[in-house]
């Protein structure tokens, strides 16, 4: 059998496949957008950096056409997104602000930190403009991150026949893969599935808070346990690579079976305050959303009126200028949104 019948066989399989179900993606949009702006180098005609607006729009459209999308759902963080976290932690994100995004490469040196500041501004709202043209769904909640939308909704709202894969570089994800819910991360180019998380991490998804609350979590300047670094709470705690759930609290009882044998079991004991606390800056299968807000979210996740405008969205695509930059844009109008419009 040649490669390109047998490619073709796969292409209507995976159709089939999905024949009567739904596939929702749920985008991480903040990340999705950072990621594009620092690393796509794309400009304008008049040599304006373009590369947050094209990058992103590109992304999303892969992902929608690689996993059949039939529904998509972009989230970033509201306004004061962090605040219920940084009342639990004020050192919470912290390090941000010492961390220059930087443009791509070539064009880094040509702006300071006050124009990438603009650039960076500039294109958000020129995505955001662009995204409400399309047949996606957009979420965003004051005093809300984006990543417990993204949660709660992958965790609590998906119907029976749907299935969700997060869009996403963040790993802290990896917690909600299950059989309906995987995670694509851009930055890997992998599908993150039960059997992955297990051979990449030697964890199952289950248990993968486990491991985070314990290791930390840098990028979000939060500390875990010295010493607990993925490969030692493999080797301390190998019911995490089960799929029997291990509990914050059994994993507490285990370092009291176990203490007499390491003094890593001793060390967790004694730091359990901050255990606790990462654990709760960290689990996203049960967030901590207002009531009223998860009534919102909820409405808006029933509601799926988002419709596409496609002339709407070239004339705007041609007044920012970044137009040319999808070639043929009928052409990928229709090979990207045609199942997601209805």
């Amino acid at each position: 059998m040649n490669e390109t019948y047998k490619k073709l066989l796969n292409e209507v399989e995976k159709d089939y496949q999905q024949l009567g179900k739904e596939k929702v993606l749920i985008v991480d949009g903040l990340n999705t957008f950072i990621r594009s702006w620092t690393v796509n180098p794309t400009m304008d005609d008049n040599g304006d950096h373009i590369g947050g607006i094209v990058g992103t729009l590109k992304g999303i459209g892969y992902a929608i056409r690689e996993y059949n999308a039939t529904r998509c759902i972009i989230v970033f963080d509201g306004k004061g997104g962090s605040k219920s976290r940084k009342d639990l932690y004020s050192g919470y994100k912290e390090n941000r602000g010492n961390n220059r995004f930087r443009v791509n490469r070539a064009y880094a040196d040509l702006m300071n930190k006050e124009e990438e500041g603009v650039s960076m501004k500039r294109q958000m709202i020129g995505l955001i403009e662009l995204l409400e043209y399309l047949p996606v769904e957009i979420m965003l909640y004051d005093n809300i991150e984006a990543d417990d939308v993204m949660g709660y909704i992958a965790s609590q709202l998906l119907k029976e026949e749907e299935s969700a894969v997060i869009m996403s570089a963040d790993k802290d994800f990896l917690q909600l893969v299950n059989d309906k819910v995987k995670v694509y991360s851009p930055t890997k180019k992998k599908l993150y599935d039960k059997e992955l998380v297990i051979t990449e991490y030697g964890v199952h998804p289950a248990n993968f808070m486990v491991y985070r609350t314990l290791d930390g979590d840098k990028s979000d300047n939060i500390d875990g346990i010295a010493g607990c670094g993925l490969k030692t709470i493999i080797k301390r705690f190998p019911e995490i690579v089960d799929s029997k759930e291990i509990t914050i609290d059994a994993m507490f009882e285990l370092c009291e079976e176990r203490k007499a044998q390491n003094g890593i079991y001793e060390k967790i004991l004694n730091q359990k305050k901050l255990v606790e606390r990462n654990y709760k800056l960290m689990q996203l299968f049960d967030p901590e959303i207002p009531t009223n807000k998860k009534i919102t979210i909820n409405d808006k996740y029933l509601d799926n009126s988002a419709k596409l405008d496609k002339l709407g969205f070239i004339k705007k695509a041609m007044g920012m200028k970044v137009i040319n930059s999808f070639g043929d844009v009928n052409s990928w109008i229709q090979t990207t949104f045609a199942k997601l419009h209805k």
